[in-house]
């Protein structure tokens, strides 16, 4: 939460993102200017090296140095853009969803999946939640379909296709 503070801080405390070139990160000095950007509430060019902790800044240095560059030539340039800093949140709510069909109780059609109906914690969870849902669609569709009597569904019930309860 430190952190967080921090950047908001140096973002002057609207929204506005503090922002440094890679290469000024790489170097530990402010940036003066910075490349236009796609988040749309604003950037502030600002020493985002001195939101994180010294370890954590070596840490990075090292992996787009020594990793990414060398994975991905040109990846560390004057127009790479480091935005400060990645937050973690959660729903404080879960939609209630059918443990067969998905769809919310009470509203059919309506599939809640992702982080913001409260069925993820984070990029990953929500990608794979996002398929799993995905799925569930196509089967309703299906079934849709089944009962006007264009085709047949060939499943019974769900399967899981990920290793967790969902």
């Amino acid at each position: 939460r430190e952190m967080e503070r921090r950047a908001a801080k140096m973002g002057g405390g609207d929204f506005t993102v503090p922002v440094q070139r890679l290469t000024d990160f790489i170097n530990e000095v402010a940036s003066t200017t910075a490349p236009s950007s796609s988040y749309r509430l604003g950037v502030k060019p600002s020493p985002c090296h001195e939101i994180y902790p010294k370890a954590m800044v070596k840490s990075l240095q090292d992996a787009v140095t020594n990793h990414f560059e060398k994975q991905m030539p040109g990846f560390l340039c004057e127009d790479a853009l480091l935005h400060a800093v990645e937050t973690r949140t959660s729903s404080p709510v879960r939609i209630c969803r059918d443990s067969e069909t998905l769809q919310a109780i009470g509203k059919s059609g309506l599939f809640p999946s992702g982080e913001g109906a409260g069925f993820a914690g984070g990029i990953v969870s929500a990608a794979v939640d996002g398929l799993v849902v995905a799925d569930a669609i196509l089967e309703s569709l299906l079934v849709d379909s089944t009962e006007s009597g264009n085709t047949k569904s060939t499943r019974t019930k769900r399967e899981k296709t990920v290793g967790f309860d969902y």
